[in-house]
């Protein structure tokens, strides 16, 4: 399956626009630490296509951090831990630090245990689900998270119907492979965008419509009220953009069988799909996470194409709080 990639885009090294994303934190009161983090996990991301939650995200988080809504130097604090469970709460931070110290503890416990869970609460964004399971798939743990909110609250809007109570959070399942890229589905639980469509849709397609519905339900259920239910009126965060939660689950497989048969035969059942004929007015059969890991080797070594729209973004962010462009100097 081809990229589509605009002709008015400019190939622009990882590692440049790593360095410039961790100066922008940075400037903005993130400790270097803190700030790399986030930086490799949105180019990383941008490296394997989903520009959404890429270096775009940069403009959103550091008018949050300049502005108060989101704690630069949070203290993080695991409020319960378990032999099989954790929970963290982020002190109003960016959930990218949150998320990360929750699926490290929920790694080293499935490797102990079996199995593990860990949940957090009292952040901002985590970005991309993919990132925490990815992180699981290095020590051969399959692996489903969440993310969503804390506090719910009704509808306003007179047309509102039950799609309008929940939102569409985002969620990876993971599974380890012997060869090749593993099998990663990054995804959200939305399968209309449009919410104008949705009487067609509900004509054309109601299967999806429906198994959407419960998908969103779900996932908002498992992510941020699982790590401690809160009301509108008792979630009052100190940090106004603090209303994110996360899910984590991992299962070591090595505990329940034969981890190297089980990845082979992963790997295998992976392969023998994609060299089936591609799905209808597409050039190549793929399985989810196999164009992402296409694109991260490639990408990796010829730069992430980047929308003249994109650049002048992190242009705008880089004047206005004063921090150098690197590809352009």
């Amino acid at each position: 399956m081809p990229v589509y990639i605009p002709e008015d885009a400019r190939r622009i090294m990882p590692d440049l626009l790593r360095d410039f994303a961790t100066a922008a934190l940075h400037k903005v009161g993130l400790p270097d630490g803190d700030a790399a983090l986030i930086a490799r996990y949105l180019v990383d991301v941008d490296l394997r296509g989903v520009a959404s939650h890429g270096t775009r995200q940069l403009r959103r988080y550091v008018a949050e951090f300049r502005e108060g809504r989101i704690n630069p130097q949070p203290e993080i604090a695991q409020i319960m831990d378990a032999p099989s469970m954790a929970i963290f709460d982020g002190d109003g931070g960016a959930g990218y630090l949150v998320a990360t110290r929750a699926t490290e503890a929920v790694i080293e416990k499935a490797k102990t245990n079996g199995i593990a869970v860990a949940s957090t609460r009292n952040h901002g964004h985590v970005g991309s689900a993919g990132i925490y399971a990815r992180l699981a798939l290095t020590r051969d743990l399959a692996t489903f998270c969440v993310a969503g909110g804390i506090a719910w609250e009704k509808p306003t809007r007179p047309d509102a119907t039950v799609w309008d109570a929940m939102s569409a959070p985002p969620m990876c399942f993971g599974i380890p492979t012997a060869e090749g890229p593993s099998f990663v589905l990054d995804m959200n639980a939305n399968m209309l965008k449009d919410r104008s469509k949705l009487a067609e849709a509900l004509q054309t397609f109601p299967d999806f419509i429906f198994k959407s519905l419960g998908m969103r339900f779900t996932s908002w259920f498992l992510a941020g009220i699982l790590a401690g239910t809160a009301t509108p009126e008792s979630h009052r965060p100190k940090f106004s953009s603090a209303t994110r939660g996360f899910m984590i689950v991992a299962i070591d497989v090595a505990q329940l069988g034969d981890l190297e048969a089980y990845k082979a035969e992963i790997s295998r059942i992976l392969r023998e799909s994609r060299s089936l004929n591609p799905m209808p007015g597409l050039s190549s059969a793929e399985v989810p996470g196999s164009l992402e890991w296409q694109r991260e080797q490639e990408r990796e070594q010829s730069g992430i194409p980047l929308t003249e729209e994109h650049l002048d973004m992190l242009q705008h962010i880089a004047t206005e709080i004063n921090v150098p462009i690197p590809w352009e100097s």
